[in-house]
């Protein structure tokens, strides 16, 4: 696999990460719920972003069956954003 590519994907990982992190900091400080909402979704969706080349490296899936998953796993952490402007 690409360097620079595991490099991109790390670094986003990690921003995402953070930034749910904050939220996460942010629902505990205020008892905001869109923030927890925000902070879920962040979640999801930074693991998501990575989850294809890591399923497809280690669990030998196929390519349909992995951008499925993943799929999945960003439109949940979208719909957790999408809460989160709604709340």
């Amino acid at each position: 696999m690409n360097v620079i590519l595991v490099g991109g994907k790390l670094l986003v990982v990690v921003l995402g990460l953070l930034i749910a992190y904050q939220g996460y900091r942010a629902y505990r400080r205020h008892q905001s719920r869109p923030m927890l909402f925000t902070s879920v979704g962040f979640l999801f969706l930074s693991l998501g972003s990575a989850i294809d080349c890591s399923l497809l490296a280690q669990l030998n899936l196929k390519s349909s069956l992995s951008g499925l998953i993943q799929t999945c796993v960003l439109t949940t952490g979208m719909i957790f954003v999408l809460l989160s402007i709604y709340r």
